[in-house]
């Protein structure tokens, strides 16, 4: 079709769609309650970061995949492991993968991390 001829059908088919009633359904006076996703003027207090580690040499560093593209879809923890190994190869580190979705907690992985007293932890979201 021609860029003009398209045009042409665009503006006719809006000026068609513009007379029609809408079809929405009448709510019959209820309302619901919504959230709004705009800033608050309120800003959320303030956490103070933990400390640097000051170096990693001789600690374990966690790679945990969060799932967020599905089972074991971080190709980027792959390439931090092999650059870890190649550059920092006194530095251990133990890729996991979280159970359940991206936004669900892992208890049992979080203690494992905990218990083993790691340097650091790298969580993975995207790949």
């Amino acid at each position: 079709m021609a860029p003009k001829s398209l045009v042409t059908f665009m503006l006719l088919a809006g000026t068609v769609l513009a007379g029609v009633p809408a079809l929405a359904e009448d709510s019959g006076g209820r309302r619901i309650t919504v959230l709004n996703p705009a800033v608050t003027e309120k800003r959320a207090p303030r956490v103070p970061l933990a400390p640097r580690a000051g170096t990693l040499e001789g600690k374990t560093v966690y790679l945990v995949d969060m799932n967020y593209e599905g089972l074991g879809r971080t190709p980027v923890l792959e390439e931090m492991e092999r650059w870890f190994g190649a550059n920092m190869p006194g530095v251990r580190t133990v890729r996991r993968l979280k159970s359940g979705s991206y936004v669900s907690d892992d208890p049992a992985l979080w203690k494992e991390i905990a218990a083993s007293r790691a340097g650091g932890v790298i969580l993975g979201v995207a790949g």
